[in-house]
């Protein structure tokens, strides 16, 4: 058994109470046997845990199901949400954003909303995210939040995508608490 795979078996992903669309993530935590708990995290959706050791307050991942959401966050709760990413960045070591349905930056850029949403929900902007993208940018300068953007095409890799972002800061973190040797 590899690295990686010892990792999948003994942690535990903690997602936050108020998480509400993440059927997809625990069915595939599910399938897979990783163990989950839900348990309300101070900021983000997703964190982990791995033997007595808890890293909610270190790693932690923010998840938006499309750019949508996405927007509604930087535009409507804006001072809510900028709010919890500054939170997120000035406790955790690393604060991420996944956002679903969105393959790229390329992709986010160049999102216009159609002129039929335009109009039924009285929407001011087309080209949100353009918007987006450049307030991301800033969000993610290490000057600011250093926020770490993840894109993901659809939602089917997003559960994959949590696990790698952990299993990587774990394993850093192992690698950094390793005693010298002489």
């Amino acid at each position: 058994m590899n690295d990686k795979e010892k990792f999948c078996k003994e942690v535990t992903v903690i997602c936050d109470t108020r998480e509400q669309e993440n059927k997809h993530i625990l069915g595939y935590l599910d399938t897979h046997s990783i163990k989950h708990e839900n348990r309300k995290l101070d900021f983000g959706d997703y964190s982990f845990k791995i033997a007595d050791k808890d890293f909610s307050m270190q790693c932690v991942i923010e998840l938006k199901a499309n750019v949508n959401e996405l927007w509604n966050n930087i535009s409507r709760e804006r001072e809510r949400f900028e709010k919890e990413i500054n939170a997120m960045s000035n406790i955790t070591h690393s604060p991420n954003l996944i956002i679903e349905c969105c393959p790229d930056r390329d992709f986010l850029m160049n999102f216009k909303v159609n002129q039929y949403t335009m109009q039924m929900q009285n929407r001011k902007v087309e080209d949100i995210g353009r918007y987006i993208y450049i307030t991301l940018q800033s969000w993610s300068s290490s000057n600011r939040y250093r926020l770490n953007v993840h894109y993901i095409k659809g939602n089917g890799g997003t559960a994959t995508l949590m696990l790698n972002i952990f299993y990587y800061y774990w394993h850093n973190y192992r690698e950094l608490i390793k005693p010298l040797r002489n």
